[in-house]
């Protein structure tokens, strides 16, 4: 007789046993998991169904004026080399009830550590990716719509990083040691963590959304986010005519054994 091991794996073989592929990872008010909201200045921020995407929410930002601010910060695991940075993503929803300039949106932004550290935080800084800065310039981003941005080592990048002052390059340039203008920033300082943010100097009132932050370095997916108000159902798979077919044929080689 067919041990029950065996006939599991003829089953799977079947297609009867299913194995759970990748997804993004489903980030809800009562499970944040590494992500860590951090609104200031008056600002708000909520999983909610405002803005849906890829669901039934995303994570909603209200900045009431240029002194608000809300930061979406996802603090890895482990630290990763900016050198084996590959790619970064993100969508966002800017309201046409914003006031702001049209060129304002959320952002995103890698959290650096030179000396790979986090508990030593005075060599830290920020590379910033924002969508007004690539090439070519736009003058007003989309309104009303969900829009996707990609960052990868092509894009340009800003720093936060103490008295280094602003330029923008691209972050190929941080990675291979070859970025300008006195920054200490290379590619064996570790990623830290990722933000995606908005607000924080900018002129007037924000409303829109973030959802599907994603980031890729190290040679795997370290962040792929979905902001969702409550977890979705779990389907149930259900089986094929043909895989029906297939596993009572195993089953029935399995007793005639």
């Amino acid at each position: 007789m067919r041990s029950p091991s065996k006939l599991v794996h003829l089953l799977a073989m079947a297609g009867i046993v299913w194995g759970s592929a990748a997804h993004a990872a489903i980030v809800t008010p009562a499970s944040l998991g590494n992500w860590s909201p951090a609104p200031f200045g008056g600002g708000s921020t909520a999983i909610s169904s405002t803005f849906p995407r890829s669901g039934s929410g995303s994570a909603e930002i209200t900045l009431p004026d240029g002194s608000a601010g809300v930061d979406w910060s996802y603090q890895l695991t482990a630290p990763v080399a900016l050198s084996t940075f590959t790619s970064g993503a993100y969508e966002y929803w800017r309201s046409s009830a914003s006031t702001n300039p049209a060129i304002q949106a959320p952002a995103y932004a890698l959290l650096t550590d030179n000396d790979c550290n986090a508990a030593t935080t005075a060599d830290q800084a920020y590379l910033v990716y924002e969508p007004y800065y690539q090439t070519p310039a736009v003058t007003a981003l989309p309104t009303d719509q969900w829009v996707g941005e990609t960052i990868t080592p092509a894009s340009l990048v800003w720093p936060i990083e103490g008295v280094v002052p602003w330029s923008s390059q691209p972050l190929s340039s941080y990675m291979n040691n070859s970025a300008t203008g006195g920054t200490a920033i290379r590619g064996s300082s570790c990623i830290l963590a990722v933000v995606a943010f908005a607000g924080s100097g900018w002129v007037g009132a924000f409303h829109g959304a973030i959802d599907n932050v994603r980031l890729t370095a190290g040679g795997a997916e370290l962040v792929n986010a979905n902001f969702e108000p409550s977890p979705p159902a779990t389907p149930v798979a259900v089986p094929t005519l043909s895989q029906w077919r297939l596993g009572q044929m195993v089953l029935l080689l399995g007793v005639l054994r």
